[in-house]
């Protein structure tokens, strides 16, 4: 939820027409898994890849609680997105998810549902939060036995 005085910021601008994606908000209206999601841009459905990070497949372990904890936080609410570069193979953008001062990027990877994506990290951050995770045994790091989403895909 935007805060009082970002709506008073606003404010003016939906009186003049003026949408909240011009300001870099947007509304997710899907999610499809734990760093995936569909949100709206200017009435037009895109799709984002969570940047820096990789989570479980669905049907990998901790895949659906990773979309379901995504899922609760996002759907049907107001994310800035911090772009990265154009949009992937894939067609998807990719982005950090910003809720409110949240991001929620690296709180998955804080609770133990999401990977550093090595491959693609750029931000050495991300490495704090994945010890958090580990140190404390949380979701993915609970038991001693991990499959990393990257090796289950060439596996599956």
């Amino acid at each position: 939820m935007l805060s009082f005085a970002k709506f008073y910021l606003i404010l003016p601008l939906l009186f003049f027409g003026l949408s909240l994606e011009s300001l870099g908000a947007y509304l997710v209206v899907d999610v499809v898994d734990g760093d995936t999601l569909w949100f709206l841009d200017n009435g037009k459905k895109e799709k984002l890849r969570l940047s820096q990070i990789d989570a479980p497949e669905k049907k990998q372990k901790y895949g659906m609680e990773a979309k379901n904890f995504l899922e609760n936080l996002v759907l049907g609410k107001q994310i800035t997105i911090n772009f990265q570069g154009k949009k992937d193979r894939y067609g998807r953008y990719l982005g950090e998810v910003m809720l409110e001062e949240e991001n929620i990027n690296k709180l998955l990877v804080r609770n133990g549902l999401a990977w550093v994506y090595d491959r693609y990290v750029t931000d050495e951050t991300y490495y704090l939060d994945l010890i958090i995770a580990k140190d404390n045994k949380i979701n993915i790091w609970s038991s001693d036995e991990q499959i990393s989403p990257w090796q289950w895909r060439r596996e599956n």
